[in-house]
């Protein structure tokens, strides 16, 4: 018996030698940490023009450091980063790819096929569109709340889904979803660099549309905000309203949003059906009346039901007009509970889309007023 235990002891031990090394180990000191790229056209007869962020080890602290480089694909510009630097790039920890408007025009699907491919970026990486003359002066910015730019770019899109609900929140693997999907078309978040009194700084800036893999056009922030709720996904944000229009605002905050979206097939005609229901509270009152009553809620929640109604149905048919693509995925709708008819309409989708009729409700509830019952009172 001693001489099992004994026999299980240096088992043990040994296998415990085996685990302590990895067959890619490769030191940290030889690797730059990439946390994001820009993808801009080429200046010096290379198609593309590289601006790369890492992490710079030798600072302490660590701090941002930009690397520029180009080459005649996204894979020949990162390898020729080589000959500017003796450390090799490492794309695990990327977290943002900035794309230049003049390179998304021209297509985005030979961009993203090496992020794609390659084993060490991952699909959940944040593509953006630059809506400024290049795509590397987003990364050139000073970080506010980071050491990196890249990172603040990843972690503001993250929030500002759930906090505004103002910018798409679309990791790589989603975009690519979309590009292969014959009934939704690609949407991206869109930033720019903005001026204010305290200097040059990066902003989020609505959403990117695209038809196929190429850009054609924008949606500012305010339409974005009820782009997401057509395409269920608006987690957060604000509505502000005015039951009077001659009075003040009142903002309700959204803590909960669900949108049903169906087709309604008679014939050889389709119709949308969009059914918003939100769930929100009084945060602010700027009015000089007291809506924090059974009728006073009431009116403002018919108040916001028709803003809401109003403003999404103004969106689609704007989209239909200005742009004909169908970045709210009626087409992937169909398909799912109208086979049938998707089969029938499939290839004439991008003919039959600016025609498609949609009907809009909306249902709105205030289930608190935050910590005040009424406004405040000047006496």
């Amino acid at each position: 018996m001693k001489t099992l235990k004994r026999f299980s002891v240096l088992l043990l031990a040994f296998s415990l030698l085996l685990m302590t090394g990895c067959w890619n180990y490769r030191e940290l000191d030889n690797l730059s940490m990439v946390s994001g790229f820009a993808i801009d056209k080429g200046t010096q007869g290379f198609k593309y023009h590289l601006t790369i962020e890492f992490l710079d080890l030798s600072k302490s602290p660590p701090a941002g450091k930009l690397l520029e480089t180009e080459g005649d694909t996204i894979f020949d510009g990162v390898r020729n980063a080589l000959a500017k630097s003796q450390k090799k790039l490492f794309f695990s920890d990327c977290k943002v790819v900035v794309v230049s408007q003049d390179i998304a025009k021209e297509g985005l699907a030979p961009v993203f096929d090496w992020i794609s491919r390659d084993s060490e970026p991952r699909v959940t990486i944040n593509p953006v569109i630059s809506k400024g003359k290049t795509a590397a002066e987003l990364l050139q910015q000073k970080p506010i709340t980071d050491q990196l730019m890249a990172m603040e770019i990843g972690k503001t899109i993250s929030q500002s889904t759930t906090a505004l609900s103002e910018v798409p929140n679309v990791e790589l693997y989603q975009a690519n979803n979309m590009l292969a999907s014959e009934g939704t078309s690609l949407i991206l978040p869109a930033a720019k660099v903005a001026e204010s009194q305290s200097g040059k700084n990066f902003e989020l800036d609505g959403t990117a549309v695209f038809e196929k893999d190429k850009l054609i056009g924008y949606l500012n922030r305010e339409e974005t905000k009820y782009l997401l709720f057509i395409k269920n996904q608006a987690a957060g944000g604000l509505l502000v309203t005015s039951p009077d229009p001659e009075d003040a605002a009142i903002t309700l905050e959204i803590f909960g949003s669900q949108t049903s979206v169906m087709p309604e097939i008679k014939g050889d005609e389709a119709t949308m059906k969009i059914d918003v229901n939100v769930k929100t509270s009084l945060a602010e009152d700027q009015t000089a009346k007291d809506y924090v009553t059974p009728d006073g809620l009431k009116k403002v929640e018919k108040s916001v039901e028709n803003t809401l109604q109003t403003k999404i149905t103004g969106l689609i048919k704007k989209v239909q007009e200005q742009y004909g693509s169908d970045i709210f995925g009626f087409g992937d709708t169909i398909n799912r509970y109208a086979p049938d008819y998707w089969k029938k309409n499939q290839s004439k989708w991008e003919e039959n889309f600016p025609k498609l009729k949609c009907t809009v409700t909306a249902h709105v509830t205030i289930e608190n007023s935050a910590t005040a019952n009424t406004n405040i009172k000047v006496g």
